[in-house]
């Protein structure tokens, strides 16, 4: 059995991360974080699904004896794909989640220690 693969999942979190960037709002709502998920997970479903029948089949054209075949542990294609689905939902999911909770606690910081100070407030350089 091929390991489950994360390849999508950082895929599209790159995506989701580059329009965030883009759109020049650290938000996202929680439909767009789930949709992303839900994205990255049947993509990753549809990429273990290919890459579990293309390791059946090199398997089944191997000649081998009955011990090394007796070694595999057999894994059903269907744990497989839901387990790849699982994978990469969580992937995205904690990746964007834990990015957005920085983003507000940074704001947040930054706003403490930098108060806007009004124009006749602002320090002026004076030469010494």
């Amino acid at each position: 059995m091929p390991q489950i693969p994360i390849i999508v999942s950082l895929i599209v979190v790159g995506l989701v991360v580059g329009s965030i960037v883009k759109s020049k709002s650290p938000r996202i709502s929680k439909k767009k974080l789930a949709s992303a998920s839900l994205v990255a997970g049947l993509l990753n479903s549809i990429h273990a699904y290919l890459l579990y029948s293309l390791a059946s089949a090199q398997t089944a054209t191997r000649v081998t004896d009955a011990r090394s075949t007796a070694s595999l542990a057999p894994t059903s294609e269907w744990a497989f794909v839901a387990a790849s689905f699982l994978a990469a939902f969580l992937i995205v999911l904690l990746v964007l989640g834990i990015a957005l909770a920085y983003v507000r606690i940074r704001r947040g910081e930054e706003l403490e220690e930098f108060p806007e100070q009004a124009s006749e407030e602002e320090p002026t350089l004076t030469p010494s």
